[in-house]
C-alpha cells in the first residue's frame, strides 16, 4: 500500500479517463518488454511499485509506518501521467484521487463510489480500463500485489528499501510486501541503487529494480 500525503495536498478536477502525458520523470519501458506487457490489453507495461522496511512492512492497520518525503517524491514522478490500479482500502487511505494520474479503484461492492476514479470489479476488469496504455501502475495493497504476482501479469518492480524497521502498533494487521522470487525475478544493476540514498524523514532510502527473467 502507498500512501502519498504530499500528493494529496491538492484538489483533483480531472475527469475520468482524462490520461495526462507521461511525465519526463517517469519510469522509461523496459527493452524486455518492448513488444508490450504481459499483462495483454494492448499495454506497453505494467509496473508494480511500493515501499518496504527491513522486515518487507508495507504497514499496518490501513497506514504507513514512516515518512520519508524523498520516497514519496520518487513514487510521484514515477506514477505520473499513467493509470495507478489499487484496492479499495489504499484507496481510502489516500483520502482521495492521486492527482494527474487516471486512478482505478478495485472492489468487490457494486455500491461503492468516489469522485474522481473509475471502480472495476476485477483485476481483469481493471486492466481492460487501460487497455492500449503505455504504462499502468499497481500501488497496492498486498493483496493486490499477489493477485498480480501469483497470475505472472507484472513486467517491472519499482520497489523501494528504507533503512529502517517498522514500528507496528499492538494487535495491528500488517500488510508485507509480496515475495520477489529470484527464479522469476532478476535485479537490474543498470537502474537499482548499489548504495543507500541520503537520509529523508524517517530513513535512509534506496530503490531496486527487478525485471523478469
Amino acid at each position: 500500500m502507498v500512501v502519498l500525503n504530499s500528493d494529496t495536498n491538492h484538489p483533483v478536477s480531472n475527469p475520468c479517463g482524462w490520461a495526462p502525458p507521461v511525465s519526463p520523470d517517469s519510469t522509461p519501458i523496459p527493452e524486455h518488454v518492448s513488444a508490450g506487457s504481459r499483462a495483454g490489453h494492448g499495454i506497453g507495461v505494467l509496473g508494480m511499485i511500493w515501499a518496504e522496511d527491513k522486515a518487507q512492512v508495507l504497514g499496518a492497520g490501513g497506514k504507513m509506518l514512516w515518512h520519508v518525503p524523498a520516497d514519496f517524491k520518487h513514487f510521484k514522478d514515477t506514477t505520473m501521467g499513467s493509470p495507478v490500479i489499487m484496492g479499495r482500502a489504499s484507496f481510502l487511505s489516500l483520502g482521495q484521487a492521486l492527482p494527474g494520474r487516471r486512478n482505478i479503484v478495485l472492489t468487490g461492492s457494486r455500491e461503492f463510489t468516489a469522485p474522481d476514479v473509475e471502480i472495476a470489479h476485477s483485476l481483469e476488469e481493471a486492466l481492460e480500463l487501460c487497455a492500449r496504455t503505455p504504462q499502468v501502475w499497481i500501488t497496492g495493497g498486498a493483496k493486490v500485489y499477489r493477485e498480480v504476482m501469483e497470475l505472472g501479469l507484472a513486467d517491472l518492480l519499482v520497489v523501494t528499501q528504507l533503512d529502517m524497521t517498522a514500528m507496528v502498533p499492538p494487535m495491528s494487521t500488517v500488510a508485507y510486501a509480496p515475495v520477489i522470487d529470484p527464479v522469476r525475478w532478476q535485479l537490474d544493476l543498470t537502474r537499482s541503487d548499489e548504495n543507500w540514498r541520503p537520509k529523508s524523514g524517517d530513513a535512509a532510502w534506496r530503490v531496486r529494480y527487478y525485471i523478469p527473467r
